[in-house]
């Protein structure tokens, strides 16, 4: 089920649990020794799979005399776990975090071909210690899960919490009532334009909450978005003075991969192929259907035409009715709240299903045409009114792109199948 897994676990940031080897327990460290001690965020960059373009991060603590190098990331997760995919759909994902040797890591990603910054961190030597002792407690067994949200609990918000917690709330305060200029369906959009099906998908998956205007604390569950900003963070010194946060910062190395998107393109080639890829086929044939048939010519053209019209109107309706199946189960059972109130239902409506069986009998041989009429007219009055709405901006959610993809096709069916079902009756 590799391309399923692909298309709806879109927006999982993870690194592939194929990183094996564990970090070396290490004596404790107490306060007075902290001052050896290098705390420094690890921010990779995108790789292929799409579980990758969102990027990856870690917290990177070393003490150079005792040997402790561990990298600590809370982006483990496992295909193979039981119910993986159900446990997605429903929103009850199961991630943990652990830690890894640095070096090794490393090597890990610059095999893979993906970026690799270390930004040094201006940490006291007590909050060294408090950020040790709680990723050790992280790490351990009883601790280490957590129900994983793609937006609000992932990877890189961990992180961010974490760092947040030695900094005594200073990265919150900083970042909280900063509104970015980015939503959540834009970052996820911009990140996967390189693999665009599953763009696609998560362009469908996601309703109106996705486009809320993110803060600047929201921004961070994109790694590289969380690099960026510390880098104008500052913080309290000894004696009141202040000093910015990251102390130094270093490319580790870099890759031959194409940068990240700037924005997201507003109408990629895919859904214009969606849109055009059955469009036209359906308005040829059905034009030459429709002239045959109302000439009472061209009888061989007309039944290799209502043939075509037959298979690519299966083929259209059901995998319609397929995604739109999913995305009302996503709407009714998931706990992912930014599935909710999806208007693309209307778009992809589960009524398709049903379409997929009677249009095409309808047109090869006449039969239960009224049913193929009323289904066609139906999904097509949904596409039109989820059109309206889209171009209105009534619903708050950016849906424009899917509906210049898939209602043309819809609503050019609503007029075919009555077309040639009823012209059919007087000239057959």
């Amino acid at each position: 089920m590799k391309s399923l897994r692909l298309f709806l676990c879109a927006v999982a940031l993870a690194v592939p649990g194929v990183v094996q080897a564990q970090a070396p327990a290490a004596a404790p460290l107490d306060t007075s020794t902290m001052w050896r001690v290098q705390v420094s965020l690890l921010t990779f960059g995108q790789g292929t799979p799409v579980f990758e373009r969102f990027g990856h991060n870690a917290i990177r603590i070393h003490d150079p005399l005792s040997g402790l190098d561990v990298a600590w990331n809370w982006g483990m997760f496992s295909f193979d776990e039981p119910n993986f995919l159900g446990r997605f759909l429903s929103g009850e994902s199961r991630y943990w975090m652990d830690g890894f040797d640095t070096e090794p890591l490393l090597a890990y990603y610059h095999e893979n071909n993906r970026s690799a910054d270390e930004q040094v961190l201006n940490l006291s030597g007590l909050q060294k210690a408090e950020l040790l002792q709680f990723v050790r407690w992280n790490a351990l067994e009883q601790n280490k899960y957590y129900r994983y949200d793609y937006f609000r609990d992932n990877c890189s918000t961990r992180v961010r919490d974490a760092l947040d917690t030695v900094l005594g709330g200073a990265l919150k305060r900083a970042w909280a009532d900063s509104l970015s200029d980015h939503s959540y369906r834009g970052e996820a959009l911009r990140l996967t334009e390189e693999t665009s099906l599953s763009r696609l998908g998560i362009d469908i998956a996601l309703g109106p909450m996705a486009d809320t205007r993110m803060t600047a604390w929201d921004e961070m569950y994109v790694p590289m978005r969380l690099r960026d900003r510390l880098r104008g963070i500052v913080v309290a010194g000894p004696g009141g003075t202040v000093a910015r946060l990251v102390a130094s910062e270093r490319v580790i190395f870099e890759v031959s991969r194409p940068p990240e998107a700037p924005t997201p393109i507003a109408l990629p080639g895919l859904y214009v192929i969606v849109a055009l890829g059955s469009l036209v086929p359906l308005a040829l044939f059905g034009g030459l259907a429709f002239m045959s048939a109302l000439r009472g010519r061209w009888l061989v053209a007309q039944r290799v035409s209502r043939a075509v019209i037959a298979a690519v109107a299966a083929a259209w309706y059901t995998v319609t009715g397929l995604v739109g199946t999913m995305v009302l189960f996503m709407e009714l059972f998931s706990a992912h709240v930014f599935w909710f109130r999806n208007w693309n239902v209307l778009l992809l409506s589960p009524v398709a299903l049903a379409a997929a069986w009677f249009v095409p009998r309808a047109i090869a041989s006449g039969k239960n045409a009224g049913a193929a009429r009323w289904l066609a007219g139906f999904c097509a009055g949904c596409a039109l009114v989820a059109l309206a709405l889209a171009v209105a901006g009534a619903t708050g959610q950016s849906n424009g792109a899917v509906a210049v993809a898939f209602a043309p096709t819809m609503m050019y069916l609503g007029l075919l199948v009555p077309a040639l079902t009823l012209i059919r009756r007087t000239n057959a």
